[in-house]
């Protein structure tokens, strides 16, 4: 079971990841829009590496080394997907306040 979640979750993230940062480097693409777009792949991003944080916790033998590891990425991944959902919050609310004072 934890296999198909985790399969899932990665190849899920790692595709969203790749197309929000292609979405946000398109030319003619306003900045606002460019940086609410790019939170999205930070959160894509921190919930990929999450995972991989999580997958190191599965092995049967744990020792230090793996321990640190996951930990280590499981803090860059929190830190990443709360960074990232920060700045999609920041960006989508100006986002809408440029749209509402532009009509």
């Amino acid at each position: 079971m934890w296999s198909a979640f985790y399969l899932t979750g990665v190849l899920a993230s790692l595709v969203a990841s790749v197309y929000f940062s292609i979405h946000a480097r398109r030319r003619g693409i306003h900045p606002l829009e460019s940086r609410m777009t790019l939170g999205k792949m930070n959160i894509a991003l921190g919930i990929l590496v999450s995972l991989f944080g999580l997958n190191q916790f599965t092995f049967e033998t744990l020792d230090t080394i793996r321990i640190v590891v996951a930990i280590v990425m499981l803090i860059v991944g929190a830190i990443n997907l709360f960074l990232g959902t920060r700045n999609f919050l920041h960006y989508r609310s100006a986002w809408r306040a440029e749209l509402k004072k532009g009509i």
